[in-house]
């Protein structure tokens, strides 16, 4: 059953793929990325403000530091974004030798890092890899099999990593090694299924990880976010206004309101005008707070 609780609009924005919210403590606000329109959002809570700028190419996903400013994975690799110019250093390119090939979705972790997965740009095939940004820029290759990799998130205790791939419709778990035996943080363990394939509308895309453990997908083309247990059930469906859902992330002071980025990407002018809200950044109350998020110490 789907919960009818409210959800408001946050930034009529119009993004034609928003992606990768993120709570920017320091600043007060969510960050998040219109990927296709190279655009890096910037939404206040408390006032509703909103502004962007230009990144002049592809965002992917972002992450915050803990000095301050943006990690990014781009269309070019990864490297530190200004939140308020756009502008992009560059510390990696890890796929450059794969032209068919670019990122995706990506987060901090709980060893300091940040985590990205890419694509083929065909979307078929399983070649996507996942990798890990550490200090300096130094790039290490962590997991293989993905065909749209999307939504990384851990366990409140840092054991367990997940990762979606969305054409497959599952939600993996691996066991996770906050340590990694070494100053390279994490490792990850063998990959397990967490969230069975069809058992919420729609295709799991990014997701939030809440204090209990539980899983929040957004579930694009299936108009919800669906909380999963740590067992792989469904346990709430949440209508969202949209259709198409792209990610989610805790907000706010306490981390207790769950944002929701979608976009209009693949839709034609028909259900565009039937879903006017589409491209925007939603919020609404869950009832939970979120597990520890990290912040990039690279």
């Amino acid at each position: 059953m789907t919960e009818k609780i409210a959800v408001d609009l946050l930034h009529d924005a119009k993004a034609r793929l928003g992606e990768s919210p993120v709570w920017d403590a320091e600043a007060g606000c969510v960050r998040w990325i219109d990927c296709i329109g190279k655009r890096l959002h910037r939404t206040n809570l408390a006032t509703g403000a909103a502004a962007s700028v230009d990144a002049g190419e592809a965002i992917h996903s972002i992450g915050v530091c803990n000095d301050g400013g943006l990690v990014a994975a781009m269309a070019s690799g990864f490297g530190r974004l200004d939140p308020e110019t756009g502008a992009f250093d560059p510390l990696s390119r890890p796929e450059e030798a794969r032209p068919d090939y670019h990122f995706n979705d990506g987060k901090c972790g709980p060893d300091g890092r940040f985590w990205a997965g890419s694509m083929p740009r065909n979307y078929t095939g399983a070649g996507g890899r996942l990798y890990r940004l550490g200090p300096g820029g130094a790039v290490a290759r962590m997991a293989d099999g993905f065909t749209v990799p999307n939504g990384p998130g851990w366990s409140p205790d840092g054991t367990v990593f997940y990762i979606a791939d969305s054409p497959a419709g599952a939600i993996f778990r691996y066991g996770f090694d906050l340590a990694g035996g070494a100053s390279d943080g994490g490792v990850l363990g063998p990959r397990q299924v967490a969230v069975e394939p069809g058992l919420a509308p729609g295709w799991p895309d990014g997701m939030a990880v809440d204090a209990e453990g539980c899983l929040w997908s957004a579930r694009w083309d299936g108009g919800c976010v669906v909380r999963f247990t740590p067992q792989g059930s469904v346990d709430r469906i949440v209508g969202m206004p949209v259709s198409r859902p792209t990610s989610c992330a805790f907000a706010g002071p306490g981390l207790d309101i769950l944002v929701v980025t979608s976009g209009t990407a693949g839709m034609d002018e028909a259900a565009r005008a039937a879903e006017p809200l589409a491209g925007g950044l939603f919020a609404f109350s869950p009832g939970v707070s979120s597990a520890p998020v990290g912040t990039f110490s690279g």
